[in-house]
């Protein structure tokens, strides 16, 4: 029962993220916005809700090594695994506003939370500074985006009288209009996105606590991976259909949120005690944020073979820790 509720989980996973990612290209093309700066908010706050939920939830149960092992394997996913499947899928182009404003920031939230647990705590008052970059971030973003968007003009088309318009063949469609909203498949795309995430993770920790997992080590693995699966589903999505920008800002996004706004929120509510969380894991985010960083410059394209050279970073250190379990 556990396997077919996983990949029931996997499946609604998978729908919701190509729902979320229609909706957020629709409203990008209205709202003349950027698609990575739609990546960056709409999309990487949606599907890090799991992340939020997951690591909130398991603090509050006293969990706290499983809820930094969350966010800790969600952001190596994220970095490895996710831009190097999205970059084997699609060359995926680096924009000037990811290397100059969201890569240096995602850099800084994983210097920020390596160096907070330097002390074997992550406290209230340090929650509080993470929150505080995260605001200045959004509003950062959020200004850039506003002066970036050209104002338009308004066009008055003028149509002789006895000028007749064409009649357009109308769409087939199976569902009410209401359903092909933007914004509604958006709430729906998430809605999955969460519940097929709550789905996988749940019963995925079931079995691994079966096996006598330490809760650092389930949050890294388990849950890291779980609760990534938005992100993978979505920007994986993203890339097929052609929208790299988008699924590389969905993936930096998720990082700095997971770090920043998650870890930020969850430590203020329950200080956090990293038990069981190595320097070989904090070694690998590390190295995570440099290698995106560093190809990010190289020709601003993220190629294949640096995709490669991702994934088998993550496959490398997934193997250390299952063979150190």
């Amino acid at each position: 029962m556990d396997i077919i509720l996983i990949i029931l989980g996997i499946a609604l996973v998978l729908r919701g993220a190509d729902r979320l990612t229609d909706g957020a290209v629709d409203i990008a093309r209205r709202l003349s916005m950027p698609e990575l700066v739609i990546g960056l908010t709409i999309v990487a706050f949606g599907t890090s809700m799991p992340e939020l939920c997951v690591s909130l939830a398991s603090a509050l149960n006293g969990s706290t090594a499983m809820a930094i092992g969350n966010v800790v394997g969600s952001n190596i996913f994220n970095m490895f695994l996710i831009v190097g499947v999205c970059a084997a899928i699609q060359p995926m182009a680096v924009s000037t506003e990811a290397i100059r404003r969201d890569l240096p920031f995602a850099f800084l939230a994983t210097v920020m939370l390596i160096f907070f647990l330097a002390d074997g705590t992550l406290t209230k008052g340090e929650g509080l500074l993470m929150l505080l970059v995260f605001i200045i971030y959004m509003v950062y973003t959020l200004k850039q985006t506003r002066a970036a968007i050209p104002k338009a003009e308004p066009v008055v088309e003028v149509r002789p009288a006895s000028a007749t318009e064409p009649e357009q063949p109308k769409e087939k469609r199976r569902l009410p209009a209401i359903f092909y909203n933007p914004v509604v498949l958006i709430i729906v795309g998430l809605s999955e996105l969460v519940l097929g995430s709550n789905i996988f993770v749940d019963h995925a920790t079931s079995l691994a606590q079966s096996l006598g997992v330490s809760e650092a080590v389930i949050g890294i693995t388990i849950l890291g991976a779980g609760t990534s699966l938005p992100e993978f589903a979505t920007s994986a999505v993203a890339a097929m259909k052609g929208r790299t920008s988008m699924a590389l800002g969905n993936v930096i996004g998720s990082c700095i949120f997971n770090i920043l706004m998650i870890l930020g929120i969850t430590s203020v509510a329950v200080p956090l005690l990293p038990d069981g969380i190595t320097t070989i894991d904090l070694a690998a985010l590390f190295a995570g944020a440099v290698l995106l960083w560093f190809f990010s410059f190289t020709g601003r394209m993220m190629e294949r073979w640096e995709g490669a050279v991702l994934t088998i970073g993550f496959v490398g250190y997934m193997s250390w820790l299952l063979y150190s379990v």
